[in-house]
């Protein structure tokens, strides 16, 4: 009786959400061009050439050496080892994606590895300082030290919670060596990043036009209207889906640490995007728990920045961030049409994968 129930909901909620999508077709056209602009005037650009670098530095055992000589300065608090070190950096500077699927990659390669990169992946959660800096500075008020001060109130929040994890750990994390430690830089490894990198940008992007047009159908329907009325639409619509952030353009200097809170979170766009690249091996609950103390911790931080670095108030306006792109510019339709075919390449090697691997 009970599935009957969630059955007879579930269709009742799809026959509903088709009924809208037929209705409000043109608005949700509209969302759907706006997040695809969004994709690959800011999303693209600013993760792609990083994610690949990063996860080739990884994969090459590079990372291990070049940031060695800061892992023995941190070893009084940082149970890990080099390579975890070396993915907590990247994933401060790399954007929200490059923390858990650099600790993906990982668990493929490392058994019993699981437990470790769900704790680390708690604090290795940042946006880039690139992404920030637009979205957080430029576009809400026309000031790259406005986007610097909200990175940096991040970094502190993910530092923070980095001392405090270790330091409670009991004992250091350990795990088998890997095969690709030690590899070196391959030809392998720039392809599988490259393929790797596409592959996340695909789900990046896709969960970002699912979140704008769930946005766009609740605002049709109305539902908004009651946060509106209260004052939190906008703050509803950013811890949605990060990029909505642009829509306090003018807002305050005061609410710098508002920016610094929600920067943290992410938005359950980008949380949701960290589930799927995790593929289900990674267990997300605790990571859940530390969004509130790293809103809070960033927000506090970002108060003492503005205090310590103060911004003039004569600093320029708001910059329209707006994609200019045009509807018909072919680039757009390559970019996308190439992502297509990775994404379908990739499942059917993975399907392939499945029936020819052997049935116990």
């Amino acid at each position: 009786m009970k599935k009957n129930g969630y059955l007879i909901l579930t269709a009742t909620a799809a026959i509903v959400i088709c009924t809208l999508l037929i209705i409000d077709s043109e608005g949700t056209i509209h969302a759907v061009k706006k997040s695809v602009y969004t994709c690959l005037d800011i999303i693209i650009p600013s993760l792609f050439a990083f994610m690949v670098f990063s996860q080739l530095l990884v994969s090459s055992g590079i990372s291990d050496k070049l940031f060695y000589p800061l892992y023995r300065l941190s070893r009084f608090w940082f149970k890990g080892g080099s390579r975890e070190f070396s993915i907590f950096m990247l994933s401060l500077v790399g954007g929200y994606p490059v923390g858990v699927k650099l600790l993906k990659e990982e668990t493929a390669y490392n058994k019993n590895y699981n437990a470790i990169a769900e704790k680390m992946l708690c604090y290795c959660y940042c946006g880039s300082p690139a992404f920030i800096i637009q979205i957080a500075g430029l576009s809400v008020l026309g000031s790259v030290k406005a986007g610097l001060i909200v990175y940096f109130s991040n970094v502190l929040a993910c530092f923070s919670l980095a001392v405090i994890s270790n330091l409670l750990s009991k004992r250091s994390i350990t795990y088998n060596s890997t095969p690709h430690n030690d590899s070196g830089l391959t030809l392998s490894n720039v392809t599988e990043s490259i393929y790797g990198t596409a592959k996340a940008l695909g789900v990046i992007c896709g969960t970002i036009l699912a979140f704008n047009v769930l946005l766009e159908l609740t605002d049709f329907s109305g539902l908004l209207t009651a946060f509106e009325k209260i004052g939190f639409k906008k703050i509803f619509c950013a811890a949605l889906e990060i990029s909505n952030l642009s829509m306090f353009k003018g807002s305050d200097y005061n609410l710098m640490p508002l920016f610094a809170a929600l920067t943290s979170f992410g938005g359950f766009c980008i949380i949701l995007q960290t589930a799927a690249l995790s593929a289900g091996k990674l267990k997300l609950k605790k990571f859940m728990l530390y969004r509130i103390p790293a809103c809070m911790l960033s927000a506090a931080y970002c108060f003492m920045l503005t205090i310590i670095f103060p911004i003039a108030l004569e600093t320029k306006t708001p910059i329209d961030i707006t994609p200019v792109i045009s509807s018909i510019n072919p680039i757009c339709s390559v970019c996308l049409i190439l992502m297509t075919f990775i994404l379908i390449k990739s499942f059917k090697k993975e399907k392939n994968d499945i029936y020819s691997s052997p049935r116990k």
